[in-house]
Parts: C-alpha cells; structure tokens; sequence
C-alpha cells in the first residue's frame, strides 16, 4: 500500500526565538506585508532578542503562522512532494487552509492576528495538561467540576482543560487525590477552546464577516469535526473552534485509517511528530481496500454568503522560493485522497462532500418545512390566518400572532387555520393558560411561540409541551437570562403535579424532568457573542435543542447566523410589511420606506414603569420622541395635577386627540390622581398609538406605533431596484424565498 502524504502545521507551544533562521530571507515580500499586518517587523519578531513578543499571544499566533507558511513554501520549492491531506494544531489549522487555497495570504494572517488580539483579550482563566488519565475519567471530573471545559484531546491518555482559575485549581486538587495521572498548569492565562471564549468568538465574527474562504484544493481536517473541512462552512467552523475542543487524538486516527504512516511536521519545532510516534502503537490500521481516489470535497450549490459570491483565493505557490511579486499561483496540484472516518470521527467526507441546505435538517423535518426558517408572530393577529396559509403552501411555516387578542378572537382564526397543513401559534404570557392550553389541545396545534422577557416556564407551557406527545416550542429570546430558563428542563415540582393530575404519562413526565422545555431557542440580540454561548452550553446541558437567530433581514444575516453556529433563522418586523400581513396600508407604507437607521428604542406600553423599550419605527411618526417625553413626566411628577394645566392641554392635543378626563374613564381611574393612574395614562398613549397603526387611523400618523427592527430596513435595501420593493408584491413566501433562497 503506498503511504498517504499528509501535513501537519503546529500551534502556539512550538514558538521559540530565533525560529524561522534562514526562511525569511528567502521571501521578502511576503515579510514586507506581514510587518505590515501584524505591526512589527518578522525579523525581530521571530528573533525575539529582548523577550517582548513570544510570551504573548497577539504576536506568538501571527509568529508561528508566518513561519509555518514559509516553511512550507521553502519545502515546495524546494522539490518536496505536496501532501494530499492537510491538518493543523489549534492555530496551525490557519496554514493548513492557507496550504489548500482556502484563504489568501494576505486574509489568513489579518485573521491570525485579529484572533490573537481577541484570545490575549481573554483573562480571569487558565489551562492544566490531564496526563496518564483515561477519557472516561477526565469526563467523570468534568461533571464534577463545572467551571472546567475540554480544550484538547492530544492523546488516549493527554488531555488539556480550560476554565476559570478556582476550576483549574479544582483539576490539580481532584488528580492528586486519585492518585492516578497528573497534572501539569499551562503558563498561559487563556482558557482557550471552551465556553469561556464566547465573547471573543462574537467578536472573531465580525472579522469572518470579510473573508469568503474558497474550497480547499486537498482535504483540510478540522479540529472541531475531525473530518474533513465542508466548503461553504469552515466561516461557521473557525467560529465554533474558540469555543470547541482540539480534537487531535481524532484527527490523527482519521489520518492513519486513511494510510499516513508518519505525517510531516511543517513549522517551528517538532511537538506533533513526538506525539505522532508516541501514539503510533495506539492508532487504527489503515481502512480496508486503501484510500479511494475521490476528488477533493465538492462545495454546495450556492456559497455560504449569497449576496457576494466567494472571491478567488491564493494558496501557496509552489513554483519556485524567490521569484517577484505575482498573482497567485494555482492551488497545490496533488493526487486527490479519500479521508477514510474513524469510529470517532464524525461524518464521512463522501457525505460532507454532498450539497447540503444550511441549518438543522432536524429542525426542517419536526416543522415539515423546505427551509431551515421560520416565521416569527407579530402581536395582535398581523401574522394572520392568510400570512400562514401563504406560507404552508410554499413548504414553510408562521406564527399567528396571537398577543394581545381575546380568546374569541384566537378561537376564530383556529377555525380559520383548520384546513391549513403547517402553522404554529404564538403562546401569550399570562391570562388564563389553562384555557389557552385547552383550546390549542383541542385544535391539535403542534408548534407554539414564546416571546418576551417576562416569558415564564408556566405549568400550562410545560403541559402543552409534553401532554399528549411532544410538541415544538420555539422561545424568541430577547436576553441570556431568558435563553438559559427555557433550556432548562421543567420545574419538578410541577412536572409531579401535572402527573398527579393526569396530564403527563410517566414517559412524557421523565422527557419533562430531563429535556429542556424548549425545543428551539432563537436570540434577538447580540448574536454574536449569544449564539456560540448557548450553542457550548446547549451542547453541555441540553443536547437535542436547537439555537437559532431571530430578525434577519439579508441573505448575508443568514449566512452570518449560519456562520455563527445557528441551527435556524426566525424572520420577524420584515414580516409585518408583506401583503397578508394584517396592519393598515398606512403602517406598511411606512415600514417599506424604513432605512437600516430609521429604528428607535421606546418607552413599552406593557412595561412601561420599568422603564422597558422596545424597537419601533422612527421615521415618519413622532411616537419614539412623545413616548419618551410622558417617561420623563412619569420620572419627574407623582400625579398628573402636578404636570400643570398648559402641558395637559398640549397632551391633550398632540398625544391623545382628546380630553384626558376620557382616558382616565376609559382606564377605570376617573377621579384618581395618583403615581399608578399617571402611569396608566402615559401607557394608554403607547397602546392607543398602536392601535392606531393598526387600523390605519386617519390624522393620527404621526402618533402612530409601529414595531420594527434594522432587518426592514436591511431588506428594503436588499430589495430597493426589485419587484419586491412594494410591499404589495411582498407575498410572505416570498420573503422567506428571497433570504433563503440562495443559500440552498
């Protein structure tokens, strides 16, 4: 059999000064744009005389990988067969893609850097070396110690953890009383590859947001999957890696099944061909039959991005060591190669290779839709029966919005959706649950939505849940907090009443006592730093849920949620401007015209004590500025006599378009003046402003309140020189198929 080729690129740890001794003079112009880069010249980087750059981690990353590089250039032009399969330690997985033509040089080393700045950025952690330890006990010590995670799986018996100081701390104290191993603390104040690099993955993201990585040439073996890199999803991938393992010991096994008997080491020192050989006994024989000879993964249908297709990039040229300046060379010509998975490794690349839709093929078979998308309720029924049917019939799925309404009026559009295939129901807070359980029970809805964040996990919630069979529960998540108490599972307490009172079986009791009680979690701000949060602590604490990203308004958002790890992309605002959408013509008119900056944070009608706000519409209505001028009332006075007659006049007349003697009828506090009835004043105007919006009320516009976020903005952008810039041909299917579309 002949030996596969393969090449390894290592990670920090194998810095030392004086690294790259005769490299960088062989290639000046690639020296002359990383000084530019990185801000210090390679020279007296790498020489590190004074001891100033190699002991931190914004220089040391940017270090190892210009080196790596060149090194590897050096080998190619040097007449060194190219390898066939490429893999790299933690950071080394930069030049490996950089090897298989993925990112250009120029990219790779801008995110190298960028990656360095965000990890040094990283403090209050630290990591520990686990060795002569099996997996099965270092997993034992990470349950019992939960402020540890998994940050590199090296060797059968060599393990890394990351974690907090007192964590890390507990590792050294628990392997010293078994008496079994020990444990070696890493001088390093990174706890890199774990939950805790959620914030500096966030940050990572908006920097991946630039690069369009091209399909590798060989295959790439990934950290995070030990398979071979999916074109289309290494952005996604290089997101998921600081917050994920090193899965080294598997990576290595992948390449010995697939007939590397000793891979070459390309960079500064030797730290992977000593671990290599040290586990030569331990690692599988080569698959049966030989690596087939199958082509390079095949990229999907449509890039990740759609919007702006993937520039050419430029790998490593082979040709010769010193030549001047030229465009980039080809992709390194070599054999193709199969890479033969191990039991433990993850999907085989015949099927990675395959054209796959984005997001969670689960979540696309529990909804029985095309797309891994949904579409989120707008409050009181303006995602109506005929925004539902619209979307069932394209394959997809809506919430009715059933906030706000009375039970007659949610009863109604059930009798309205009963001969619709696909449809979910908003689940509105409070009120008589019981009720509300009852009536979707008894309409056999399947799928419910939970906004808000005064969202609770009510006994009815977790009924409707798991009575009668599981059912969907997608919760649109507008904090961490309320992320993490839907991930949980139901309250013990009320799964034994809900048994004792006959709506829980003893299987749909143990599911509630041990699952979470959401099905799908989609956050609606700051994706980036809450998406790779709960996708760790999803993984950790409830496998089988799905995370996903609410208010896209671009192909690109999706593709940059995809990106971020989401399962999922829930649509919402943008929804409120399709031609079913049941608001006023006049609400749509002024939602097609928003700009990306036409959205304000305003006084919440419900929580409007609490000082709460929520997204509205800015341009072409006034609601935003008055709403905040009662709040500052709200602050400053106790009662509405306080206010003073000539102000309650002009409220009279700007906000309300009547006495303020009928409001305070109309709100049962006729002939009280207190705190509570101003502030029952000053929210009637925020609800009496969206009720106008709604119905369209003339010589109220400017009054008029109108939810919205950016992505409506974003989208008439997207759509400004289309068919779809009217919402009148924004049919809801439509919308959906113009984010989703491409990415399919």
């Amino acid at each position: 059999m002949i030996a596969v080729r393969a090449w390894v690129f290592p990670g920090q740890g194998s810095q030392h000064p004086g690294m790259g001794e005769g490299l960088l003079d062989r290639f000046p112009a690639e020296c002359a744009t990383a000084e530019r880069i990185i801000g210090v010249p390679p020279a007296r980087l790498c020489r590190d005389a004074e001891g100033e750059y190699l002991g931190r981690t914004r220089y040391v990353q940017p270090a190892v990988f210009l080196v790596s590089v060149l090194a590897a250039r050096a080998a190619l032009a040097d007449g060194r067969p190219p390898p066939e399969v490429v893999a790299g330690h933690s950071l080394g997985e930069y030049a490996a893609l950089h090897l298989a033509g993925c990112l250009d040089f120029d990219s790779a080393l801008s995110l190298v850097v960028r990656r360095g700045r965000l990890m040094e950025s990283v403090t209050g952690g630290g990591m520990v070396a686990v060795l002569g330890l099996p997996l099965s006990r270092v997993t034992e010590l990470l349950a019992e110690i939960p402020d540890v995670d998994l940050a590199n799986h090296n060797l059968p018996d060599q393990f890394v953890l990351a974690g907090g100081t007192a964590g890390v701390r507990a590792v050294v104290d628990a392997v010293r009383r078994l008496g079994t191993g020990r444990c070696v603390p890493l001088a390093v104040s990174v706890p890199a590859h774990s939950r805790f690099m959620a914030g500096a993955a966030g940050a990572f993201a908006v920097a991946l947001r630039d690069v369009a990585p091209g399909p590798p040439s060989i295959p790439v073996v990934s950290n995070v999957t030990a398979s071979p890199h999916v074109p289309g999803e290494i952005q996604g991938t290089l997101l998921r890696h600081f917050v994920e393992p090193v899965r080294w010991w598997d990576t290595m096994c992948l390449l010995a099944r697939s007939g590397v008997t000793e891979p070459v080491e390309v960079g500064p020192g030797e730290v992977l061909t000593k671990m290599w050989r040290r586990a030569a006994g331990s690692l599988p024989p080569p698959a049966p039959g030989g690596p087939l000879a199958l082509a390079a993964p095949v990229p999907p249908s449509a890039p990740s991005t759609p919007a702006t297709p993937p520039a050419p990039s430029s790998p490593v040229a082979p040709a010769t060591a010193v030549a001047p300046p030229a465009p980039a060379a080809p992709p390194v010509a070599a054999p193709s190669v199969s890479v033969a998975p191990g039991p433990t490794t993850g999907p085989p690349p015949a099927a990675a290779s395959r054209p796959r839709p984005p997001g969670s093929s689960g979540l696309r078979s529990d909804y029985g839709i095309r797309y891994a998308c949904l579409a989120g309720s707008s409050p009181f029924g303006v995602t109506s029966p005929a925004f539902l049917r619209r979307l069932s019939e394209a394959g997809l799925l809506g919430f009715f919005g059933a906030q706000g309404l009375a039970p007659p009026e949610i009863r109604a559009a059930l009798a309205e959706l009963r001969d619709v295939r696909r449809y979910g129901m908003a689940w509105p807070s409070g009120g008589d649950e019981r009720a509300l359980c009852d009536l979707y029970l008894a309409h056999d809805v399947r799928h419910v939505e939970v906004t808000g964040p005064l969202a609770v996990v009510s006994p009815q919630l977790v009924r409707f849940r798991h009575g009668d069979g599981p059912r969907q529960l997608l919760v649109r998540a507008p904090d961490l907090a309320t992320a993490v108490r839907f991930l949980r599972p139901a309250d013990p307490a009320t799964v034994r009443a809900l048994a004792a009172a006959g709506h829980l079986n003893g299987v749909s009791a143990v599911a509630a006592a041990r699952g979470p009680i959401a099905t799908d979690v989609a956050v609606e701000r700051d994706a980036h730093a809450l998406v790779p949060a709960l996708v760790a602590l999803r993984d950790r604490e409830a496998p089988g849920a799905r995370i996903g990203v609410a208010g896209v308004g671009t192909p690109a958002a999706v593709a940059a949620a995809f990106a971020l790890g989401a399962d999922f992309v829930v649509t919402t605002t943008v929804n409120q401007c399709t031609a079913e959408a049941a608001t006023s013509d006049a609400a749509k008119d002024l939602l097609a015209a928003l700009d990306v900056t036409d959205v304000r944070e305003a006084p919440d009608p419900d929580l409007f004590e609490l000082g709460a706000r929520s997204p509205v519409a800015h341009r072409g209505t006034l609601f935003a500025a008055r709403a905040e001028e009662l709040y500052r009332m709200f602050l400053r006075y106790d009662r509405l006599a306080d206010v003073g007659p000539r102000r309650l006049a002009e409220l009279e007349r700007t906000h309300f378009g009547r006495p303020l003697d009928e409001v305070r009828a109309d709100l049962g506090v006729a002939g009280r003046d207190d705190r509570r009835a101003l502030a029952s004043v000053c929210a009637a105007y925020c609800r009496e402003a969206t009720a106008a919006a709604l119905r369209g009320t003339a010589g109220q516009r400017l009054n008029y309140r109108v939810p919205a976020s950016t992505d409506v903005g974003a989208f008439n952008r997207l759509v400004a020189a289309e068919p779809l810039a009217g919402w009148r041909a924004r049919h809801a299917e439509l919308v959906t198929e113009r984010l989703l579309g491409e990415a399919n």
